[in-house]
């Protein structure tokens, strides 16, 4: 598909090489002719920068001077052997060859993102996270440092604790209420005894 206007050419081609920011073309209908390097158009490019490699046998589409010689490629264009990935016209979505994708529906305000690899987030301050609710699902997680719970801590699956201020694995400033007995080095303090001064009787379990 080609259209010429006052020498410049509009052009569909394959993609026959490609590097950051630019791409050889190869045309069928020109005999095959090959481009030389072509300039991806992107975004921004300056002090902002955006950065796309276009894959080797993706159809394009150019603008090109009346010999073929110079010119720059407009982006990658959908054909009837690669369809759109999503039908719906309320989504942006973005997926990748390893199964990664980007996706927010803007009729339902969800955005999805999913990934085949690790996620690195690095921030130069505070990070907030606003919602109604917050669901870690991960077999383990890590904090490096301090945790502050504002709000009421609950757990489910028990508590482990070592190390702390003063050799103590836990320092509680308050008191503590416990349904069940609580052990503390071996002794219980529910069903331990002590013995009587004077005849060694043994005194009764706490009540």
């Amino acid at each position: 598909m080609a259209e010429n206007t006052g020498g410049v050419s509009y052009k569909e081609g394959i993609v026959k090489a490609a590097k950051p920011g630019f791409a050889r073309v190869q045309f069928p209908d020109l005999d095959n002719m090959v481009s030389p390097w072509l300039r991806l158009v992107v975004r921004k490019s300056l002090k902002d920068k955006e950065c796309l490699t276009l894959d080797q046998g993706e159809l394009v589409a150019c603008i090109l001077d009346e010999n073929f010689e110079s010119g720059c490629v407009l982006g990658a264009v959908y054909s009837d052997a690669d369809a759109p990935p999503v039908n719906s016209p309320d989504k942006v979505h973005f997926r990748f060859f390893d199964g990664g994708s980007f996706e927010y529906d803007r009729s339902s305000g969800t955005l999805t993102i999913v990934t085949t690899g690790p996620v690195n987030l690095t921030a130069g301050g505070p990070v907030t996270v606003t919602a109604p609710s917050v669901t870690v699902d991960a077999p383990e997680s890590t904090f490096t440092g301090n945790v502050t719970v504002k709000g009421l801590l609950t757990y489910q699956g028990g508590m482990v604790g070592s190390g702390g201020a003063g050799g103590a694995a836990a320092r509680i400033e308050g008191g503590i209420e416990a349904t069940q007995d609580v052990v503390a080095g071996g002794i219980s303090l529910m069903q331990h005894v002590h013995t009587e001064q004077g005849d060694g009787a043994a005194t009764s379990p706490p009540q």
